[in-house]
């Protein structure tokens, strides 16, 4: 009797938990998917679909309405961004050179060149399996380190979805709106202690923690096909670069800002046909990733990004909710 009652409670907590998940990831969707004119772009105008992602895009919205109050936490936001680590492409020794040019008609062919936003791709010269975007003098720079490109199984769809996950982070603001959630949140929370007893605050954290986001595990699925790659290495040393560590340039990203950077960059190769392609380019991740994740890291992992988009994929009809009041605003520019 007791080995049924055992299966009957696992079976409960399995499906209480996919319930959570399913609940998650539909919330994530409503919130940051790309604007259903993005979606209906044709696909021979590239440079269209960023531009309905970009000025569609409700959260930005919102946030450039805020900093224009330019009250505490907007000064804090913006004097802590203007502390993080600078990348100068005009100076840098860890850029290969020799791949600018391939950089350059990346950037062309998925038409961000065309667009009114100061940034440049970049292959750095590192032993990180990594993308990251840092912040320039005027904009931002998207690198690829040698690692990550010189992975089996990378190809150029891949690396596509790679340069619009980090793009995503540049052009939507991720560094300077993380930096303001954070000094929004200070300032609730040092209210919150003036004025709170203790049992007040219990009910606060207790909301706080509610609805936990579940991240199952991922089976993996078939294999890339193998690519020969470049010899970066004899390339970077013609050039005498010097490796870089992106650690410098790491910066946590939020949760919720990984997985709208990733749905932007599903949904453009989904523009292209090639969805699966960024799913590809996260199990490229999954494979080369050496981090620890343990539950005070809420760094969403490979796995965790992967299972989400299989999500997106199965359930076409979910997108995201239109404000009403905001949808036909813009950011002071009209879209082209």
């Amino acid at each position: 009797m007791r080995k049924p009652m055992l299966l009957i409670a696992l079976l409960c907590a399995f499906t209480l938990q996919a319930g959570n998940v399913e609940r998650t990831y539909r919330k994530l969707i409503e919130r940051y998917d790309v604007a259903d004119k993005a979606k209906a772009v044709p696909v021979d105008s590239l440079s269209a679909f960023w531009y309905a992602a970009y000025y569609g895009n409700e959260q930005l919205l919102r946030f450039n309405m805020d900093m224009q109050k330019h009250r505490g936490a907007e000064k804090e936001a913006m004097a802590k961004t203007s502390e993080l680590p600078r990348f100068h492409p005009q100076y840098d020794e860890s850029i290969i050179g020799g791949m600018q040019g391939f950089c350059d008609s990346l950037l062309m062919d998925m038409g961000i060149s065309a667009l009114p936003v100061n940034c440049s791709l970049h292959v750095v010269y590192s032993d990180d399996v990594n993308s990251f975007t840092a912040l320039t003098e005027d904009g931002f720079a998207m690198c690829l380190t040698t690692a990550l490109i010189s992975k089996k199984g990378i190809n150029r769809d891949i690396l596509m979805g790679y340069v619009a996950h980090e793009f995503a982070h540049g052009a939507l603001l991720h560094h300077t709106r993380a930096l303001y959630a954070g000094a929004k949140q200070r300032r609730k929370d040092n209210l919150l202690s003036g004025i709170a007893i203790g049992v007040g605050l219990a009910a606060v954290t207790a909301a706080a923690a509610a609805d936990p986001v579940y991240y199952p595990p991922y089976p993996y699925g078939d294999p890339v096909v193998y690519l020969d790659a470049s010899d970066f290495e004899a390339l970077a040393r013609q050039e005498k670069a010097e490796k870089v560590s992106s650690s410098k340039y790491i910066f946590p990203f939020s949760p919720d800002q990984i997985f709208e950077a990733d749905l932007l960059a599903y949904r453009f190769l989904e523009k292209m046909g090639k969805a699966d392609q960024f799913i590809n380019g996260l199990r490229i991740l999954e494979s080369a990733d050496v981090r620890s994740y343990d539950e005070e890291n809420d760094t969403p992992t490979p796995t965790s990004r992967i299972e989400f988009l299989k999500y997106v994929s199965q359930n076409p009809s979910s997108g995201n909710k239109e404000n009403i009041k905001l949808r036909d605003r813009r950011l002071g520019v009209e879209e082209r």
